[in-house]
């Protein structure tokens, strides 16, 4: 009683169907491992990015302070030259009168 396929060689694949399935799991294989790669170097790349990132937004913190203490200083400066300068044309005022004043006292004398 021979069976249906009974002069097959046991289930033995034909060889060209196996180098060819062999090929393809060596290509699958090789893509799989150059994708690997790839996340990996770009995980890497982005960790660098975000440290890189978090590295700038402190710096910008401490410029940011830094501007805003000197913008008080500059505010402050102001404020002193302001007062300066109204001090220096109340006194050149007062020289004026006392200037006018020593004038009529001459004009006086003569």
């Amino acid at each position: 009683m021979v069976g249906f396929g009974a002069n097959r060689r046991g289930g033995r694949l034909p060889s060209l169907v196996f180098v060819a399935l062999l090929v393809v799991i060596a290509i699958l294989a090789f893509n799989c491992w150059n994708a690997s790669s790839r996340q990996a170097l770009l995980q890497e790349e982005v960790a660098e990015l975000q440290s890189q990132a978090k590295r700038t937004e402190v710096a910008r913190g401490r410029l940011e302070k830094r501007n805003s203490d000197l913008m008080g200083k500059v505010d402050s400066h102001k404020k002193q030259l302001e007062q300066k300068e109204a001090d220096y044309s109340h006194l050149s005022s007062q020289l004026q009168a006392r200037d006018g004043q020593v004038k009529k006292c001459e004009d006086s004398k003569v």
